[in-house]
């Protein structure tokens, strides 16, 4: 997965950022609880789990315990985060999702699609160490071919207890858990299946990143050919899983989807 990119709001200033990996998430401040509510944070980060730009009011689609459906809107509060209250009336495990796009434009570069960025040369870096280009790097500018990204993302949060969780079907992307997101512990594997518009999802690349990591820091997760993967996770802590679909820049791009869950791992169980 190439991905440099920032907030839309935030481009027409930043163009510095640029070739940072910002990506959005939501998870919440814990992921087991007891109580009646809970904050849950959600932001554009280049480290994993570390909050930089707030989203701009997003609509989150609460699934309860009993599988009925909530909506909870937004308001933009923070410059780095944004953040609200999620009620806990029931037992059980709640998921929290939405989903964000972006428009992005490539254009073809020694025969290769790359990001197409409209800023001038004294803001970029040396093309020799950017996956991006600029007009300055072509006599004439061809025309872009203008694609969308979207990221489905996804968290868990279990009240007293956990209860049963689906894929979140309206992503183009989900990701099937075999053990409960909220039962997982550190060095123990985890089997997972990812499905592309509900199908074998043959060509997935996924990554794992605990707290603070980047995305050049991520580690690749072998997936076989019919979907599955295997997850370990080394230590207890926060982590984002990422499922997506590998980039051939030989080809012209078309829309791009991922899916990124915030899980909390808990320590190695003992026996």
């Amino acid at each position: 997965m190439k991905k440099y990119i920032i907030p839309s709001l935030l481009f027409s200033s930043l163009f510095c950022t640029v070739t940072q990996a910002h990506e959005p998430y939501v998870a919440p401040l814990s992921y087991l609880t007891a109580n009646t509510q809970i904050p849950v944070i959600s932001a554009y980060a280049e480290q994993a789990l570390n909050a930089e730009y707030a989203l701009k009011q997003p609509s989150f689609t609460i699934t309860q315990p009993d599988n009925t459906k909530s909506e909870i809107q937004t308001a933009e509060h923070l410059k780095s985060a944004t953040v609200f209250d999620l009620p806990l009336k029931d037992s059980g495990t709640y998921q929290i999702s939405t989903q964000i796009s972006y428009p992005l434009k490539y254009v073809q570069h020694n025969k290769e699609w790359k990001m197409f960025f409209d800023m001038p040369a004294d803001q970029a870096t040396p093309i020799a160490e950017r996956d991006y280009v600029i007009p300055s790097d072509f006599k004439k500018v061809p025309v872009p071919v203008e694609i969308s990204r979207e990221w489905s993302i996804q968290s868990f949060v279990s009240k007293d207890k956990t209860s049963p969780v689906t894929g979140i079907t309206t992503s183009p992307i989900q990701v099937e858990f075999k053990t409960h997101p909220n039962s997982i512990y550190a060095q123990q594997p985890v089997q997972i299946t990812i499905k592309k518009s509900g199908q074998t999802f043959k060509n997935a690349e996924l990554l794992i990143r605990a707290q603070g990591q980047t995305d050049k820091q991520a580690q690749k997760v072998t997936v076989n050919p019919d979907g599955s993967a295997t997850l370990t996770f080394p230590h207890a802590g926060q982590y984002l899983i990422e499922a997506g679909e590998i980039f051939d820049t030989k080809n012209k791009p078309v829309n791009q989807y991922y899916t990124i869950i915030s899980l909390g791992v808990l320590p190695v169980l003992t026996q």
